[in-house]
Parts: C-alpha cells; structure tokens; sequence
C-alpha cells in the first residue's frame, strides 16, 4: 500500500480540524441509549422526519419511535412511538416516505402476534433483510401532524418475512413482500422464512390499500408435511420504473444462497455465494440503486471467504461490470455491516461499518454521482489510509467525527437527500464499557448533517 504524502497527512489534520468544529451540528434523538436500526427522510417541504428503533427499559418492547426536526436537524421533536399497539410485540426495521400527496408513511415489520401467550419484545435474528423472525407489516400515515391508527399490509398476522417500500413516479408508496406459502398457512404451519416463497405487492393511498398483486407462483407440491420447498425470499430490494414495472432483487433462503434480480421483463441470477459461506446476509443486506443513466446495480458485500480481502462490490447490471468500491486489507480488520441509500439524479450513498478486532467500528462513506465512486471518512477513531486498497482524498465538507474518543462505536447509518442534493445521515453509535470482562453497550441516534 502507498504511504500517505506530505500533503494527504496535512489534509487529514485539516479535516480533523474541521471535524471538531463539525460536531457541535450532531445532535442526539434518541433517548433511552437502546437504539437500534433507523431511517432518515427529507420531505419536500424540507422537513426532517426520522424513524428509529428503541426499547423503554430492560425488559420492555422494542419500539418504533419517531421525530422530526424543522429546523434542518438543529433541534428534533421529543421522540413519540408509532408501533406500541398494546401486544407487547416488538418491531423490525423501519421505513419513512413520503408519496406524491405530501403524506408521511411510517412502516415496519411487529413480531409475534396478539394471541401469543408469550410476546416477542424483540428479534435476535432479524435486520434489515427480513432473517429468520416472520411477522406483520403495518403502516401508519402522518397528515396535518397527526398519526394515523395502525393498517395491516396483508390480510393475515405473522406471515410475512422480508419486504421494501419505494415511491412510484406516480407518486404512490407501493410495499412488496414475500409471505408463507399458501400451504403453510392452510395446513396451519409454523411458519419458517425458508416457506416465505409467496411475493406480493400492494399500492398504499393513504389508509386505503389497493387490491393485492401476486408477483409469483409459489410451490403447490407438499413434501411430507411441508410445502416441497426452501427456497424462501429473503432481502428484498428495488423501486419502480418510469413504466410502472417493478426491479427486484432478492436472494432465495438455501444451502448455496443465490441473488435473483428482476428488471422488469425477467429473471436471471447474478450472483452466486458459495456454498454455506454467505453469513448472515439479511443483517447488511444487498441493494439495488439505479444510477443517472437509468441503470440498475446491485451493491452488495460478497462472502470474504474466497477474497483476500474485505470488500463491498457494484455490479452494473447492465454491463455485468464489476467495480470494487471498498477493499479492507488490514489484518484484524471485517466489515460489520453497510447500507445503501438512493439518491436523487441517479446518485447513490454507501456507509460501511469497519471492525477492528479488540478496537471500534468506524464508519465510511462512498458517494456516487455522474459516474464517480467518492470514499470519505465519517468518523474519527482511527487512521483511515490503512482501510483501503487506494488512496482517496479526504473530503472536508464530508468528515465528521462521533467523538475522537475511541471508545465510541458506529454500528449502522441512513444517508438521506435534501431538494438540493445536499447529504445528512443518522447514525447508531454505542458507547461500549468493559468491566470484569463484561460489555455494556449505550446505543444512541445521532443526526450529522453531511453537506453544508
């Protein structure tokens, strides 16, 4: 690897500099210190929306709260939660949109179900993805400050596994999942998410749905007991065209796990992970994006056990090219975790949570617009030029810092775009503490605008 030049390094205390000023515009909304997954909205009048998961107390559910902020992220409104319906039923990970009307959509996946004489508070196996939790998703709708009452997005409780949102060019918020096999739940089946080969879709207006829409066929052959499949449909991802077709990517739930991506016409696998050698891939799950031109990639993190090192690809689907955006060739050093974000105009936002063995996660970010990939730090534990295969240059608008403190840990982010194209994420850190060989965690939300 090249070593850093004069000037690199007298950037890097530049930005540094400008890190410590920069951390007086982050601003914490969470409030219990057991955050979790989050998303970030900038509507159109340029209100901040975010959604986030946390949990009260020991013991307590995990909830969907929500806050906002009109004053661009200097100040956010005391947290409220959406998901409470009373249950005891935790919540999965959480999306806001805004459709064409100016409504607000607040959606996520409960766990368990009201009749269980157990709740299921939270999920260990379940991310952003879907896993292994099957559940319900429901919807509220904030119109002129008020929340709406909850609306099941299904006709049935805890059938459903993975799912996305995306806004139409019409302007409609259209959701897509995948669901049990049919069999599975005439038969009254435990509900597993490799028997989630049912995908569905269906249109949102409001508190009204749309007649369902039935994507596939599942299998209607039984092994056994059980429907003769395991091919269940995990990590769901895509938007709609200017058409109005659907791109889909998703990965079937098998021994050798495979990604399938439709781009409006067919089908066809683009990706292949080795055998058992995937990981837990609904926890950082792949992302289709479609860039300025009007093609998709799929921007996914493939399995480090045939690489030398770590790395997260884009794949232009519609040249099959492959670029390497991230490489990790320290040793001790694996990426975590990354999300994926689309922006406006075709531009795309990446975030990657680096683990360094004994040591923190830091956080990166890679930009795309117009064709150029941009890789910039975003915090400030450690010396970024030993993260990467090639040198990119440290962007000062960019560089942030949670804390130069190293004991601070980011464990997920949600990039989203103003009108102008100007960048502002939410950030889950954790304060980790050792005592007597065990860890406390004090996971918090964090807002940090990006561009000024």
């Amino acid at each position: 690897m090249r070593r850093p030049t004069y000037l690199s390094i007298c950037l890097f205390l530049a930005c540094l500099c400008y890190a410590c000023c920069a951390s007086a515009q982050q601003k914490k909304v969470s409030q219990f210190e057991s955050a979790g997954l989050c998303d970030l909205l900038i509507d159109k009048s340029g209100v901040y929306h975010a959604v986030f998961q946390e949990s009260p107390g020991s013991g307590k559910p995990l909830f969907i709260y929500y806050s906002n902020s009109n004053n661009k992220g200097a100040t956010w409104s005391k947290p409220v939660t959406v998901s409470n319906d009373n249950t005891g039923n935790g919540a999965g990970y959480a999306r806001i949109l805004q459709d064409g009307n100016g409504r607000i959509y607040a959606i996520w996946k409960r766990f368990g179900g009201p009749k269980a004489s157990y709740p299921q508070a939270a999920a260990s196996l379940d991310g952003p993805g879907g896993g292994l939790s099957p559940g319900t998703v429901y919807y509220k709708v904030l119109s002129g400050g008020t929340w709406s009452n909850q609306v099941m997005v299904n006709e049935l409780e805890t059938v459903q596994n993975s799912w996305f949102a995306t806004v139409t060019p019409a302007g409609s918020v259209q959701v897509f999942w995948s669901q049990a096999n049919p069999l599975m739940i005439q038969n009254d089946l435990n509900i597993q998410s490799g028997q989630c080969d049912h995908l569905r879709t269906v249109t949102l207006n409001g508190t009204s749905l749309s007649t369902f829409t039935n994507l596939n066929v599942p299998t209607k052959e039984m092994y056994g007991s059980y429907p003769a499949t395991n091919d269940g449909i995990e990590n769901l991802s895509g938007y709609v065209d200017k058409n109005g077709k659907p791109h889909i990517l998703y990965e079937a739930v098998d021994e050798t796990k495979k990604l399938s991506y439709f781009d409006g016409n067919k089908t066809r696998v683009v990706h292949t992970y080795p055998g058992y050698k995937a990981g837990l891939t609904y926890v950082y799950p792949p992302k289709l994006l479609v860039d300025e031109k009007g093609n998709d990639h799929l921007v996914f993190k493939p399995s480090p056990a045939t690489l030398e090192s770590e790395q997260i690809w884009d794949i232009n689907l519609a040249t099959n090219q492959t670029n390497v955006i991230a490489s990790i060739q320290k040793a001790g050093v694996e990426i975590r975790g990354f999300q994926a974000s689309q922006g406006p105009n075709g531009a795309m936002a990446v975030t990657i949570e680096a683990y360094t063995h004994g040591s923190n996660q830091e956080a990166f970010g890679i930009f795309y617009s117009n064709g150029v990939w941009k890789n910039v730090g975003l915090t400030n534990n450690a010396a970024k030029e030993k993260f990467f295969s090639k040198e990119f240059p440290l962007l000062g608008p960019y560089k942030t810092s949670i804390s130069a403190l190293t004991r601070y840990s980011s464990t997920f982010a949600s990039i989203a775009y103003d009108a102008a194209g100007k960048k502002s994420m939410l950030m889950t850190i954790s304060e980790d503490m050792s005592s007597l060989g065990v860890i406390y965690s004090s996971p918090s939300i964090v807002f940090i605008p990006l561009d000024r």
